[in-house]
């Protein structure tokens, strides 16, 4: 099936199938015109607001452009508990194809930035059909950082900076929605600290954190710009150097002392290792995040007019690392650090962040416990080749690849809590499968040559939580993340000395989604939800400076058990909508949504099941 034929049919196909619903507003308009994220259920009780900051300048012109110090004021007419709290993100800019991807983060006394907890990690596109552009995140798991008056950061976090003049600039607003607590709702559970670690080699937690830990967890950001999941193996490489030195190949590095090659060598594989004092303790699989320039010399290859999953919205993944509550009680120093799948230490680079979440045992000061079992040490990941052939004739190189990673693990441990002894198993089972079909034609030219590459990725998680006390079940959470990533890639040019690298002729399409399904077991009942958000798009930019081919569609789709149902749709010609599509399939074709629903797929703590 060729490119063009497969990115028509799955236009067709990728945007799902009716869900279900409950509670809403029928025909609300979309939280943004040219993409699908939801906007976050609202509760029925009138919120208190807190603006962090208001039309905050963005850019690369100063360090003013790339840091923000802001001052943060609990709400005085809404003193907490909170039944739920929205961070609300409105961004603006210029009518160009730039794109600025901020951090908004919260600190503490020290005004340290490494001492500062990340609320929102993100950005937003900005072109000529939409300007303004609004994120919103559920950060009531975070409520422990707003209970007392704090400073917060608005940082710059691209890191490109191709915008050396500071020419184009974005403006940020940023501001807190309180919802209070009403005797109908209850108060929702949630951690009682909070904590960052960062990726500054190994983070050490000090002073010591609280000595009578229940749970812990730990929200992991990360995302890597370059595009790790289109390396060649490092056998091609080596027999065919053009492969990593074209500047045609899937990338966007540029520096000033090494020119601007492409592509990559390695196992096209990437997850996250969590360490706790030097050992792992938990994983999280990385979403294959797409940067809007596939190519250096193809800006905004596919994601105009409408970005890929999680551009604008970067998710955390949760790790469970409540098997180890009873040793971050013992009253030590404890560190954090980060490491990828093949033992790079990320020191720089990646952007790595994590967000240490911590429910205490409020029936004692102390309590104790340890790991017994921690299948994740001392193992690696799996990796196969089931083909790897490579072939060269004449002036023509063909390779197709077929490698598959697997990762199991199971982490077990106990905490004696005033309740008695609460035992937690975690079990996570990881499957990546990578097939690539390269083509390199002229592999001596490197003035003039034609690079393709056809990539087709599937990753998935599955993982399940049991928790007991004694023999009383109370939790087990079953959970599966899917990232499929499809993209065919072909590019015509070449590079000089004097002129420099050029792209005659390049051509994208892309099928990208963001799948998750899980099921959390209470003993007072069960909660399951599913979300399927995809993106089919591409296009084709021709030898006279044109594009052809442009067309897309964007979905995103969610339901839970309890009746929420949300489903919106938008198609693109060209850098035109011609659809979009709010409640299609759901009952009544209206988005209902309950309010502690997480129709953008993060974490979901349960923090309001009773």
């Amino acid at each position: 099936m060729s490119a063009q034929i497969r990115i028509h049919w799955l236009l067709g196909i990728v945007i799902g199938t009716a869900l279900a619903a409950i509670t809403g507003v029928a025909g609300s308009q979309p939280m943004n015109p040219l993409s699908v994220e939801p906007r976050l259920p609202r509760l029925a009780q009138t919120p208190c607001v807190v603006e962090l900051f208001r039309d905050v300048r963005i850019d690369n012109s100063s360090d003013a452009g790339l840091f923000r110090e802001f001052e943060y004021t609990p709400p005085a007419n809404c003193p907490g508990p909170w039944a739920k709290v929205i961070l609300s993100v409105d961004l603006t800019g210029p009518g160009t194809t730039d794109v600025i991807n901020i951090t908004i983060s919260l600190a503490d006394e020290r005004r340290n930035l490494d001492w500062a907890t990340e609320l929102f990690v993100g950005g937003a596109q900005f072109n000529a059909g939409q300007s303004r552009w609004r994120v919103e995140r559920d950060v009531t798991d975070y409520s422990a950082l707003m209970r007392t008056a704090r400073p917060g950061y608005l940082m710059q976090a691209d890191g490109y900076f191709r915008d050396a003049c500071g020419c184009v600039s974005g403006h940020a607003t940023a501001r807190l929605i309180f919802y209070p607590v009403i005797a109908a709702q209850g108060t929702p559970t949630v951690p009682d600290a909070v904590y960052p670690a960062h990726d500054h080699g190994a983070f050490v937690l000090s002073p010591a954190l609280p000595r009578n830990i229940e749970r812990a967890y730990l929200d992991v950001y990360a995302q890597q710009p370059q595009p790790w999941f289109s390396c060649v193996p490092p056998s091609a490489a080596l027999d065919f150097p053009l492969l990593v030195s074209t500047p045609l190949a899937l990338g966007d590095y540029a520096d000033p002392g090494l020119g601007d090659p492409q592509g990559c060598a390695g196992t096209g594989y990437r997850d996250v290792v969590v360490l706790l004092d030097g050992q792992p303790a938990g994983v999280a699989p990385v979403y294959p995040w797409l940067n809007s320039d596939l190519n250096l010399h193809f800006e905004r290859t596919v994601d105009v007019p409408v970005p890929t999953p999680q551009s604008i919205n970067l998710l955390p993944f949760r790790v469970d690392l409540t098997p180890f509550a009873g040793l971050l009680s013992n009253g030590a120093d404890h560190a954090i650090s980060f490491q990828f799948a093949d033992g790079e230490t990320l020191m720089g680079g990646p952007f790595v962040r994590g967000q240490l979440l911590l429910y205490l045992d409020h029936g004692s000061t102390q309590v104790s416990g340890q790991v017994t079992r921690n299948s994740l040490v001392g193992t690696n990941v799996q990796q196969t080749y089931l083909r790897n052939q490579w072939q060269a004739q004449a002036d023509t190189v063909t390779g197709d690849v077929l490698r598959e990673f697997r990762r199991s693990f199971q982490i077990a441990g106990y905490v004696n809590t005033s309740r008695g002894r609460i035992t937690t198993t975690v079990t996570q089972d990881q499957l990546l499968t990578s097939a690539q079909l390269v083509r390199l034609v002229g592999i001596t030219s490197l003035p003039n040559h034609t690079y393709a590459q056809n990539l087709d990725m599937d990753s998935a998680t599955n993982r399940t939580v049991l928790r007991e006390l004694g023999g009383t079940v109370l939790a087990l959470d079953r959970e599966r993340f899917h990232y499929p990533l499809q993209i065919d890639w072909e590019a015509t040019g070449g590079t000089t000395a004097t002129a420099g690298s050029r792209l005659d002729h390049g051509s994208a399409y892309v099928v990208q989604g963001h799948h998750s399904q899980s099921s959390y077991y209470r003993p007072s009942g069960a909660y399951a939800t599913r979300l399927y958000a995809n993106f089919a798009g591409g296009r084709v930019f021709d030898e006279q400076g044109g594009y052809t081919s442009w067309l897309g569609a964007r979905s995103h789709y969610f339901n839970d058990n309890m009746g929420s149902c949300f489903r919106e749709r938008v198609t693109w010609v060209r850098d035109a909508v011609t659809s979009h599509t709010q409640g299609v399939g759901c009952p009544g074709d209206a988005n209902r949504i309950r309010g502690f629903a997480h129709p953008d797929g993060s974490p979901d703590s349960m923090g309001w099941w009773r």
